[in-house]
Order: structure tokens, then C-alpha cells, then sequence
């Protein structure tokens, strides 16, 4: 309800006339994509209101209203705000709610009958394109149109009109996966259409020329390629080998030129002669694209033609055998057999499985095996990264490992091969596009190859501290789209993304607040459909983000805390994170760790059981209520428990743990004020050993100082010469309880820790990034 009535006032607003609408109009955008049918239905009436009821005389008055207000939301908008708005456009469409003289209007402003900005005229193919989503025969009854002054001669020059030319002919292409029961051919076209001649003409004549705009359109025309041609593998092998013959072209013009060290960057050279940079970068470019759309091609488009082949073949001889007229006899246990087979649904996934292996064979062992085209490339591509210092500059040096990491898609065993060199130009190149290239890069290969990348998952997770913003946005997109995915484990390393919930950028924060929001609607591995998985890894994630090597403030700390925390919502989880909370305080080492701990503990609603948990678990924070920051926290929870508790029973345990908690608070500070006054331990009299013992095994607890040695708690001068052998033997067979209680008192023994915690505490010094021993310990606990 509160989002509707948002909505209503944004459209309120806007009709209004108040300029500052436009921005809200905008975020309403992607709740297009809401799962709940009234928010969308709120904005598409919302869009509605606004568009699709212009003020004119005319019709044509109104259509050009409609098509200026289209295209002022498109100004400056991102790729997500525009396809939210062909979401909508085409809901309209296929409702025939756009009239069509808007549609004729399109048209004449793109092929500028209609007087029109260069601007109005690219917004007018991408506001068609999004209506051929609706209904295709809006491209299709004028694909000529579109191929003939889109990539014409004139035309060819300004190869961002021709991008969104492309984009718009993609929607004619078919969905590569039919729906179950379709076995209609997918929609192809002849090899020599005009349309892919168009294209390969206009790529080959810009791979020559210096334009920033060149490789976004070659991109845009290799993918309709390979969606449209009938054989597309034969023309990107045409338009490869004409391009790459410039480039040798280039390189024979000037075989004397040598690259000048000092000079200007662009030109580079292999110490025989030059090319310039762009060049290169545009072959790198096409090149790496070619592979990855190959692979995409035999992967989707192939296996799917395999599949509805068979399916053809299938039919074919179902309708042969009800058809004849004599019916052959077959043993009776075949003819089970084949039933139970066809029943479990064997015989469907035994075939898709020999057609999805027929094409990862092709692509493992004939696409780089030295007679394919792309393998002449490979060497090229892997000298510019090897060799970062003599092609240092940034555009080619992200370019190759753009191309680098599409090749690594291929083959297993190329991308193998080559793991190591991918991840170490991801964590050494000093250029952040090189960085977020192969970020995106291998996060494509986790999904392709999840076997390979996952002994690397780690370095993934380390490009989340990038220094450079865009980098650490990149590495938070996509860890968030493997982790949801559940391509990559989840483990303690998730604490890197909760370190993001307090990124200076505003942009990275959202990434993170998104990951957890629905990280938290998953249900958990280890829990199955009970909880949420925030509610395993807290434990994780508290450890590390208070560890003092982590390097996060205490009070960002305590900001991630309160983030995660809100996501704990279910009595069972907070009573369980109560008691794991007061036992990792047997753990804490630190002064800090205490306070996070506390402070953690403040951010849990406290219920009768949870109280329980707390007095039950007394003995494992008592020794650190003399912080005065962790007893204020304390005091908090017990504060807010006695605000929402109306039971006696329960009033009274809150207030025997109060007074117990106020004792050993004002118990920890009187021993540490005795201790400031006397200037130190001195060593008691004989008479008074044991007591003193006492006092100094009280003192050691309350203060948590149990990781001191004795040689600076006792100092040598405070020690007493001891008598004759003889004699002290003498008096140990008198005393020998006393002095057995003492070897226990100066012990470790307060914290009841096993040999397997001590090594893991040990561990945990020597290699911070590993789980603390805590976790497992509470885990054994759990089971």
C-alpha cells in the first residue's frame, strides 16, 4: 500500500508540472519487475496516466507529445532504466494501446522525413525496437528500411545509430529455448541477405578508423549474426580474416618504423615495426568476441536444433508405428523395459545429455586445435598480457584482457592452463578496467567451469577491497550474482561484502545492502527451508570484521552489525545467537573483541528464554564486565528486557543477573584499583600463601589478563630464595593440596580450553583470514 500511494503521488506531482518528478518518475521504473502483480499493475497505470493520454488536437499532435516525453526519460538513463521502459512499452504494445501513427512517427523521424536531432532520430530506432519486442512484424514488414539507412554508406559513420539499428533487428530473432511441446524452426536468415552484408561491410570499413564507438556496434553486429545467419561461424570467419589483412597491411606500410620508447603511446610495437594502438585493440576486440559468441552459438542454438530434431525424427516414428496397419510382436521384457525408461523420463535426458556433449566436444577439442581460425589469434592475445610493460597502454591492456578472458570460455583445459595468469592480472595490473574485466570474466568461467575457479574463489573475494570504486562495484555485482546463484560457496570470506555495507560510495553500499536483503529470502544449505542464511555465517563474519587485522573501525563495526541484525527476526535464531555470542567471550582476546561482542548482544530482542541463556551462560563474560563499555551493554539489554517483560518470575531473574553483573563489575575495579595502589604483586608471607594465591588467581580472572606470562606478572626481585632441599621437600609432603591448587590457579584453566582450542588460537595469529576456533568448537556444540 505504501508503495501505491507513492506512485499515485509521483504521477500527482508530475501532472502538476513540478520538474523535480521526472527523477521519481525514473525510479519507479524497476518496479516493472516486482513479483507482486498490484505493483505492477500500479506502475503500468501509472505509465499509463502519464503517456498514453497526451493533450493535443490531433492524433499527430499527440504522438509527437508521446514520443518527446519517451524520449526525455532516455536521456542520460542506464541500461537498467531502459529495460524497465521496454518492459513497459512492450506490455502496451502487445495491449495495442500505442496508436499507430506514434509507430509512423518513428519511422519518418528515423529516416528523417520528419525534421529531427540526431539525438530524437537514435531514440526513435530504440523506442521501435522496444515496441518489435511486443510485436516483431514492426521490424519485420520494414527490415529494409532499417538495413538501408541505418547502414548505408552515410549512415555507416555514426556506429552508435548503428548499434541501436542492431539491437532493434535482434528482437526478430526466436527465443533459443522454445517451450516445452514447440518444435517450431527458429527464424533464420540466408547468408547472402542484404542485411548481413550491410554489416560485415560497415565492420571491415570501421576497424580501420579511430572511433570510440566502433567495438560497442561490432559487438552488437557479431551477436545478431550469430542469432539471425543461417552459418554464421563462415561470415565472422570472412569479416576476421578482412580485418586482420588491414592490420598486416598496416604493419607492411612501415616495416622500417620502430616504436619510439619516449614518444607517444599510440603506436606499439614488437621491436620490429609499429601499429597503431587502436588498431590492435579493435582486432583484440573482435576477436574475443567472435569466441565467446561461437561458444554461446554451439552451446544454445546448436543443441537446441539437435534437440528439436530429434524430437522431429521422434514424432515421426510414432506416427509410422500407430499408422501401420500390422503390428510387429517383441518380447514382452523389452517392451517394460522401454516403458519404465520412458516413464522415468531416462530416454529425454540421456539424449540431451549426447547433444549437450556432442557440442562441449567440439568446443574443447576443434576450436583451438590449430586448424580453427581463432587458435592463429591466441598467441597474439597472450603476448600483450604476458607483456604488460611493453603494451602499457590502458585501453589495449583492458581490451586484451577482455579478449583473454572470452578465449579462456573455449576449453577447459586452455582455461586450466591459464588460471594463474588471469588471477594474477586481476590482482597486479595497475589498470582498474583491466581489474573489472577480468573480474566479469571470471565470474562468467565460476558458472562455465565451477570446478576450475573454485580453488580461486579467494582472490575473487579479495577485489572486494580494490581501491578503486568501480572495481570493488564490479567485484560486488558479480560475487552477488555467483553467491545467489549458489556458484560459489559461501563461506566465512562473505564478511568481505559485509565490509561494504559502509563503502563511501553510495552505489557500492546499495550492491551490498541488495546482496544481503536477498541472501536472506534463501533458504539456508545447512538449515534447508528453516531460517536464512545470514543467520549461519553471522557467527563468521562477527570474528573476522572484530578482528584487529581486519582493519574495520569499531564504530563501522557496530554500523554492519545493526544492518545484518535487522534480518533476524525468528525467536529460535536469537536464542541461539544469544548463547554463541556469551560463549565466544571465552574465545575474545581483545579489549575490543569484548565490546563487539557486548554491543552485538544489544542488537538481539532479549525474550524470557534468551534471558535464560544469559544467566545460564553467566561464568563465560563475568571476567569482562570490569570494561566499562561492556557492562553498559549489558545494562542496555537488561534494560530493554525489563521495558517489554510483565512476568514476576522473569522480573525477578533479571534482577539476580543485574546484581550479579553489578557485582563482578565493581569487583573487577576494585582489584585493578588495588592493584594501581600497591604498584604491583608483591610476593606474600608464608604464613599467607594460599590466600594470596587466591587473590592473584581472582585478580587474573576479572581482568582477562590470562595471556601474561609469569615473568611479567611476578618479577624477579619479588621471588624468595627457597631453603634447603631437604627442608622444601619436607614441607611440600605437608602441604601437597595447597600447592597442587596453585599450579592449577596460575594455569589456563579458567577458560576450560582443550589442546585442539589452544592449537587453533595459534592458527588464528599466525593466518587471520581463517575461521576462529570458536566456530567449531560451537559447531560440535550444535550437533
Amino acid at each position: 500500500a505504501v508503495v501505491q500511494e507513492a506512485i499515485e503521488f509521483f504521477v500527482t506531482v508530475s501532472k502538476f508540472g513540478v520538474p523535480q518528478a521526472l527523477p521519481g518518475i525514473r525510479r519507479m521504473l524497476p518496479l516493472i519487475w516486482s513479483k507482486e502483480p498490484s505493483i505492477k499493475e500500479a506502475v503500468l497505470n501509472a505509465y499509463r496516466q502519464l503517456y498514453l493520454s497526451p493533450s493535443g488536437e490531433s492524433e499527430r499532435a499527440r504522438a509527437q507529445d508521446l514520443v518527446r516525453s519517451l524520449s526525455l526519460i532516455m536521456v542520460d538513463a542506464s541500461l537498467g532504466t531502459i529495460q524497465c521502459l521496454e518492459d513497459i512499452i512492450s506490455e502496451f504494445v502487445r495491449k495495442d494501446e500505442i496508436k499507430p501513427a506514434v509507430i509512423q512517427l518513428l519511422w519518418e523521424q528515423f529516416t528523417e522525413k520528419s525534421q529531427c536531432s540526431a539525438l530524437e532520430r537514435q531514440a526513435a530506432v530504440m523506442l521501435l525496437g522496444m515496441m518489435a519486442r511486443g510485436k516483431p512484424e514492426i521490424i519485420g514488414s520494414n527490415l529494409d528500411v532499417l538495413v538501408t539507412v541505418g547502414l548505408s554508406d552515410k549512415g555507416s559513420a555514426d556506429y552508435y545509430l548503428a548499434q541501436k539499428v542492431c539491437n532493434a533487428v535482434s528482437k526478430l530473432a526466436s527465443n533459443p529455448k522454445p517451450a516445452q511441446g514447440e518444435n517450431k524452426a527458429p527464424f533464420r536468415l540466408p547468408q547472402d541477405h542484404m542485411l548481413f552484408e550491410h554489416l560485415s561491410k560497415t565492420v571491415s570499413k570501421g576497424f580501420a578508423r579511430p572511433s570510440s564507438h566502433w567495438i560497442p556496434f561490432m559487438e552488437a553486429a557479431v551477436i545478431l549474426i550469430y542469432q539471425l545467419a543461417e552459418g554464421a561461424e563462415e561470415i565472422c570467419a570472412r569479416i576476421l580474416q578482412v580485418c586482420s589483412q588491414q592490420a598486416l597491411e598496416k604493419l607492411q606500410e612501415a616495416p622500417g618504423q620502430k616504436a619510439d620508447p619516449g614518444g607517444s603511446p599510440s603506436r606499439v610495437s614488437d621491436g620490429a615495426s609499429c601499429l597503431p594502438t587502436f588498431l590492435l585493440m579493435h582486432l583484440l576486440s573482435l576477436v574475443g568476441q567472435v569466441a565467446l559468441q561461437q561458444v554461446a552459438y554451439l552451446e544454445v542454438s546448436v543443441t537446441a536444433e539437435l534437440r528439436r530434431r530429434r524430437m522431429l525424427r521422434e514424432e515421426e516414428k510414432n506416427k509410422k508405428r500407430s499408422n501401420g496397419s500390422t503390428k510387429k510382436q517383441r518380447p514382452q521384457s523389452m517392451g517394460n523395459e522401454t516403458n519404465m525408461e520412458e516413464e522415468l523420463g531416462l530416454v529425454g535426458a540421456v539424449t540431451d545429455d549426447t547433444e549437450a556433449e556432442l557440442t562441449r566436444s567440439i568446443c574443447e577439442t576443434e576450436l583451438l586445435d590449430g586448424k580453427h581460425l581463432l587458435s592463429a589469434f591466441v598467441p597474439l592475445v597472450l603476448k600483450i598480457c604476458n607483456n604488460p610493460g611493453l603494451y602499457s597502454d590502458p585501453a589495449l591492456s583492458a581490451a586484451a584482457a577482455l579478449a583473454f578472458g572470452k578465449i579462456c570460455m573455449i576449453s577447459s583445459e586452455f582455461c586450466n592452463s591459464h588460471l594463474r595468469l588471469l588471477f594474477t592480472m586481476m590482482g597486479k595490473s595497475t589498470l582498474p578496467a583491466a581489474r573489472s574485466n577480468l573480474i566479469i570474466a571470471a565470474g562468467d568461467l565460476a558458472i562455465r567451469f565451477p570446478n576450475l575457479v573454485e580453488p580461486w574463489t579467494s582472490h575473487l573475494y579479495a577485489r572486494l577491497r580494490d581501491p578503486c570504486p568501480s572495481v570493488r562495484q564490479t567485484a560486488g555485482l558479480v560475487m552477488t550474482h555467483l553467491i545467489l546463484k549458489d556458484m560459489v560457496k559461501v563461506k566465512g570470506q562473505v564478511s568481505e561484502m559485509a565490509a561494504l555495507l559502509i563503502d563511501p560510495e553510495e552505489a557500492i553500499t546499495g550492491v551490498a545492502q541488495n546482496f544481503f536483503s536477498e541472501l536472506s529470502k534463501k533458504a539456508s544449505a545447512w538449515s534447508g527451508a528453516l531460517g536464512n542464511a545470514i543467520y549461519n555465517l553471522l557467527p563468521d563474519i562477527i570474528s573476522r570484521l572484530s578482528d584487529p587485522n581486519c582493519g574495520i573501525e569499531e564504530k563501522s563495526f557496530n554500523t554492519i552489525m545493526r544492518h545484518l541484525f535487522s534480518y533476524i527476526t525468528k525467536d529460535k535464531q536469537t536464542e541461539s545467537l544469544v548463547e554463541k555470542l556469551c560463549q565466544r567471550f571465552r574465545t575474545a582476546r581483545t579489549e575490543r573483541q569484548y565490546r563487539d561482542l557486548s554491543h552485538c548482544l544489544t542488537l538481539l530482542p532479549i525474550s524470557e528464554r534468551g534471558l535464560h541463556k544469559l544467566h545460564d551462560n553467566f561464568d563465560c563474560y563475568a571476567d569482562k564486565l570490569q570494561d566499562p563499555a561492556v557492562y553498559s551493554c549489558f545494562q542496555t539489554v537488561l534494560a530493554r528486557f525489563h521495558r517489554a517483560s510483565g512476568k514476576p518470575e522473569t522480573e525477578a531473574l533479571a534482577e539476580e543477573l543485574e546484581k550479579k553483573l553489578a557485582a563482578s563489575h565493581n569487583r573487577g575495579l576494585d582489584s585493578a584499583e588495588t592493584c594501581q595502589e600497591d604498584g604491583g604483586t608483591r610476593m606474600p608471607e608464608p604464613a599467607k600463601q594460599k590466600t594470596t594465591v587466591s587473590a592473584t588467581f581472582l585478580f587474573f580472572s576479572l581482568t582477562g589478563s590470562r595471556h601474561l606470562s609469569l615473568s611479567t606478572v611476578n618479577r624477579d626481585e619479588d621471588f624468595v630464595t627457597p631453603p634447603p632441599r631437604t627442608v622444601r621437600n619436607h614441607k611440600r609432603a605437608k602441604k601437597r593440596p595447597p600447592a597442587k591448587k596453585a599450579i592449577i590457579t596460575f594455569s589456563s584453566d579458567e577458560e576450560n580450553s582443550s589442546e585442539d582450542e589452544l592449537s587453533a588460537e595459534l592458527q588464528e595469529e599466525e593466518t587471520p583470514t581463517k575461521t576462529t576456533p570458536i566456530t567449531r568448537s560451537s559447531a560440535r556444540r550444535l550437533r
